[in-house]
């Protein structure tokens, strides 16, 4: 037999006292006033500790004050630009010392971005300033993409259709590509694309007029008018290469080669001979 494992299922004398004691309307009361006092406590001392916080987040704040007061008294000792050709670091430069005389606080940053930013050819610019008195300015530049005349002025547009200047004349300008035509500004990565599709004949254009908000006309250097269907521009441009590759051979000059209707081009020969217009020498848009 063992003694010292008993197999009598009902509850121990102290289990027994101390559930009827939690069933009692006093002892639950007594559980209540226990629960509200520690409560108040409680509350007493998070209310105290708040105070000191707020009296903490004063001194920080003082502190945070008193350094930027001497921050901005610090003098620009150097300003250093990154990520710009030489002509926008010069006016980066500029801007920064004439903004002001004294040294930005990392506070100013966002403000001195800002300005930078607002000049045409700064996509993007990051600021950051040491106490020593360095203003590091690191910029993302846009690049020239497409000259397009509008108004008798020759707009520089990036790839995104932003102005970066304007000129009275293309002079210095021939090496982008030039864009006529209403809203052509709004369809420059069509054109750039109609570009590097031309390939070797680009050499040769005198220009690309956007025509009817729809459709391209590429106007040559030896007076050829070439127009492109709305649709199906791969085709032709295939026929397009097709034609500049054989117009050498022909006895008569091409004026016209309209592609408009892939499966019915037409070609319109000149009866007098082609003018070899150039706007590289005159300066101004000729044809």
């Amino acid at each position: 037999m063992n003694l010292l494992k008993s197999n009598d299922p009902a509850p121990s004398k102290l289990s027994y006292k101390i559930n009827r004691l939690l069933y009692r309307l006093w002892f639950k009361l007594l559980l209540m006033a226990v629960f509200l006092v520690l409560s108040v406590l409680l509350v007493k001392k998070i209310l105290y500790e708040n105070i000191d916080l707020n009296a903490e987040f004063r001194f920080l704040s003082e502190e945070s004050t008193a350094l930027y007061k001497g921050l901005t008294e610090l003098s620009i000792s150097r300003i250093l630009v990154t990520g710009a050709q030489e002509p926008l670091k010069k006016e980066i430069t500029s801007l920064i010392q004439n903004a002001t005389t004294e040294g930005y606080s990392a506070l100013k940053a966002q403000a001195l971005r800002e300005k930078i930013q607002s000049i045409n050819k700064v996509e993007k610019a990051f600021v950051k300033f040491s106490t020593d008195g360095l203003v590091m300015v690191n910029v993302l530049e846009r690049e020239e993409a497409v000259v397009f005349f509008n108004n008798d002025f020759y707009e520089v547009l990036d790839s995104k259709g932003v102005i970066l200047s304007v000129s009275p004349d293309y002079v210095g300008l021939s090496g982008f590509p030039l864009l006529v035509g209403k809203d052509g500004s709004k369809n420059i990565n069509a054109l750039l694309s109609l570009v590097d599709d031309i390939g070797s004949f680009k050499s040769d254009v005198l220009y690309y007029e956007w025509v009817g908000e729809r459709r391209w006309n590429i106007h040559m250097k030896n007076d050829l008018l070439i127009k492109l269907p709305e649709n199906n521009l791969s085709k032709g441009l295939e026929l397009m290469r097709m034609f500049l590759h054989d117009t050498n051979n022909l006895l008569k000059p091409i004026g016209t080669v309209d592609l408009r209707n892939i499966d019915k081009p037409i070609i319109k020969f000149r009866k007098s001979p082609p003018v070899e217009y150039t706007h590289e020498k005159t300066g101004r848009l000729a044809g």
